[in-house]
């Protein structure tokens, strides 16, 4: 059973009928990255998964943009210094297009999960605030101060300071929420002074002038929101940690069960450690939607569970993705021969991104008394693959979309533009991906650009045993039929011939061709190449 599926069932357990509410926060204080999209990506599979056996769900993601701004992160200049410690809501755009610093960094986000095909509800917090949603779940905090302050010393085994408030009250002078320091509350009121500009002031709970510290505000989210399942990181999971903490005050402050935890991993950026938009060590979500399918990501976050880390490699790792990716599609539609197993073919379907196509996969769809998904794919047709290494390689061969399509059609036997609506959007989505990719993430090795003419500087590049071999070469390929086999192994006949290793000769030809040693799989290569401009290059002609 998908994972996925397991947490859907766990739901399935309260009273028939139930409200279920998944719910999200990520805080706009940088790029929203790929290793960001992990957590609402894993909310939006657990949705699907409870929607396709019936219940009553929603997905809310929660921007929370009533945080402060802690630093001036690498990515800004060094004015945001004097916007350290306001709320994000209340701090200029950096590029001047957007209302605030929060909604700068949400826009690209939310853009890419409309792609990703991710339903859910958008709340800000600091317009819950303002909106007296948190009014009293704050006032029961206020006036269980002693309670609360319990429960945190007791679970997290640390102290807190003897004037702590859990109230951060917005300084109405300098704007700070970090330097505030509140005394006491008289409904709606907290009186506080701010260290930063000496300002004394009162916060008025009722219009969102502050905001509950995040131990608090989490379970104070729960209760309002109505909140069943929620995924996080790891660090909230620790011993002593937020979920810990917070499920207590749920149960003794706002009298409610804490939700069903989904606890994940980091993922990795291959080489450079856990992504974080502080350190600049990120791939955004807006980066990875140019690279590749937005199914892929989905499959990125649907193939692991939770718990497992994620590696992700941008270079010749997204090729292995992509790869995976169209087995688990040729598995789902029954045209892979190879091993299968009833959660490949799930974990596709959580994967797709076109809301019109889960609508329709849902309408077909039941499962048997294992949990497994049951579904008769043999009147659907699998659309077209066009594999994304192969149009990698072919991509460089020509900025031009017609010479691309003749191009794919000797290579590929595949007229582009006899495909079906929906196979020839994946060809797009693709080729512009592919572009992207080369442009901004592909190894220097995966780079290529085909010398049309032969030149000087070709041939002094090549030794004098190299032009030996690739002459030899262009005698044996002349006759043969021109495919990618025969070209293959018409390197090793020469190799073996001359005496020589077949590293050579690919090295010679690359040099021929590309001014460089190394290059895209030969075989397949120059069958997408004419043949008679091979073998003229390699004859050092044309």
């Amino acid at each position: 059973m998908h994972w996925a599926d397991v947490i859907a069932k766990r739901l399935r357990e309260a009273p028939e009928g139930a409200q279920h509410t998944i719910a999200t926060g990520i805080t706009p204080s940088g790029h929203i990255h790929v290793g960001n999209m992990r957590e609402i990506l894993t909310g939006d599979l657990v949705q699907r998964a409870a929607k396709d056996i019936g219940l009553n769900v929603r997905l809310i993601y929660i921007g929370d943009t009533i945080d402060p701004l802690r630093k001036v992160y690498p990515f800004l200049p060094e004015s945001y210094s004097e916007h350290v410690g306001k709320p994000l809501c209340n701090i200029p755009c950096p590029c001047g297009n957007h209302s605030s610093y929060a909604e700068h960094f949400l826009e690209p986000f939310l853009q890419a999960l409309e792609k990703l095909g991710v339903e859910h509800e958008t709340k800000l917090s600091h317009e819950m605030y303002q909106d007296g949603q948190y009014t009293e779940g704050t006032h029961k905090v206020l006036s269980n101060i002693d309670t609360c302050r319990n429960i945190i010393t007791t679970i997290s085994k640390r102290e807190l300071p003897k004037n702590w408030f859990p109230y951060n009250p917005i300084c109405s002078n300098c704007g700070s929420i970090t330097d505030t320091r509140p005394s006491s509350y008289s409904r709606p009121f907290v009186d506080y002074h701010c260290d930063k500009c000496g300002n004394d002031g009162q916060a008025n709970i009722e219009l969102g002038e502050g905001k509950l510290p995040w131990r608090i505000d989490w379970p104070a989210r729960w209760d309002h929101l109505g909140v069943t399942c929620e995924p996080f990181g790891k660090d909230h999971a620790a011993a002593g940690g937020s979920y810990e903490t917070g499920t207590e005050l749920a149960k003794q402050i706002f009298d409610n069960e804490p939700p069903e935890p989904v606890v994940y991993e980091w993922i990795q950026l291959k080489g450079k450690g856990a992504m974080a938009s502080s350190t600049g060590v990120v791939v955004t979500a807006e980066q990875m939607l140019k690279m590749t399918p937005p199914e892929v990501l989905r499959f990125l976050i649907a193939k692991y569970k939770p718990v497992k880390h994620i590696d992700f490699d941008p270079g010749l790792g997204l090729l292995n993705i992509i790869d995976d990716f169209d087995r688990y599609e040729r598995v789902y539609y029954g045209s892979d021969e190879g091993f299968q197993t009833p959660e490949e073919r799930r974990t596709y379907v959580l994967s797709l991104s076109d809301l019109d196509e889960v609508a329709k996969v849902r309408e077909m769809l039941s499962f048997d008394e294992s949990g497994d998904m049951v579904l008769d794919t043999s009147g659907l047709t699998a659309p077209v693959q066009i594999q994304y290494r192969h149009l990698v390689t072919l991509s460089q061969l020509t900025d031009d979309l017609e010479q691309l399509k003749v191009i794919i059609q000797r290579a590929e036997g595949l007229d582009i533009d006899s495909l079906d609506v929906h196979s020839r959007k994946v060809f797009d989505t693709r080729l512009d991906c592919v572009k992207f990719w080369i442009e901004n993430s592909a190894p220097e090795g995966v780079v290529f650009s085909v010398r049309k003419e032969m030149t000087d500087e070709l041939v002094s590049g090549l030794e004098d045993s190299e032009k030996d071999l690739i002459s030899r070469l262009a005698d044996i390929l002349e006759p043969q039929e021109w495919t990618a086999e025969n070209i293959h192994q018409s390197f090793y006949t020469v190799a073996e011939d001359a005496g020589v290793k077949s590293g050579a000769i690919f090295k010679a030809a690359y040099k021929s061709l590309l001014a460089k040693e190394r290059g895209p799989r030969l075989g397949y290569f120059l069958s997408t190449l004419e043949k008679d401009f091979v073998i003229q290059r390699f004859r050092l002609q044309g």
